[in-house]
Parts: C-alpha cells; structure tokens; sequence
C-alpha cells in the first residue's frame, strides 16, 4: 500500500472522528481541566462562596470571574489544612486567600 493511500485513509478517520466528537460534545458543558490549578479553581467556582470581610463589596459574577482566570500558588497554600484547605491565588494584581470547604468556600482579599 502506498504512502498517499495510507495517508488518505488516516486523513478520513481522523475527519470522521473529529465530525463525530463534533456532533457528540456539542452544546454540553464539557471541559479539559487536567492541571491542579485548573482543577482546584473549578471545585472552588462549583460551590457557593462567602467573603470573609462584609466591608468588600463586589458582585458575585465579579469575584466568579476574578477566581476563574486566576492561578492558584500551592507554594504560598495550605492544602493540607483540616477541615477546609487554604487556597492562596492569584488573579491580575490582586490576590485572594480562600478557605475551600466542602459545601462553601469563604474569600478574603489579600
């Protein structure tokens, strides 16, 4: 069998399978969060988050936003504290310290 021959038929695979994968994920909320950054800010975001300081006062969408496009500094976290881990991150210029609890997690402004 030829180069082109092989080439063709690894070529029309993969298109299919792309078409396929396609139709299949499409409009489901899937996402390919493999880093422990990523997967930390995602269990955060999923649960309902308090601010420590009742003097800060910023929107909910707002502080969604500023935790999901931030990065979160294990170095500076205490991820083996019991009963909520200490997540410090990262987002722009500021910086949040967050109490990743199991059914909350509680921001405060660093």
């Amino acid at each position: 069998m030829s180069f082109l021959k092989r080439l063709y038929y690894f070529s029309t695979g993969l298109i299919i399978g792309i078409v396929f994968l396609f139709f299949i994920l499409n409009g489901k909320r899937t996402s390919c969060n493999y880093g422990p950054s990523a997967r930390v800010i995602d269990n955060i975001i999923s649960k309902k988050l308090v601010l420590k300081n009742k003097s800060d006062s910023i929107s909910d969408d707002k502080l969604y936003n500023l935790i999901s496009k931030g990065k979160v500094r294990f170095n500076k976290s205490e991820i083996r504290n019991e009963p909520c881990a200490i997540y410090y991150v990262e987002s722009g210029d500021l910086s949040l310290l967050i109490e990743n609890c199991e059914d909350q997690a509680l921001v405060e402004f660093k």
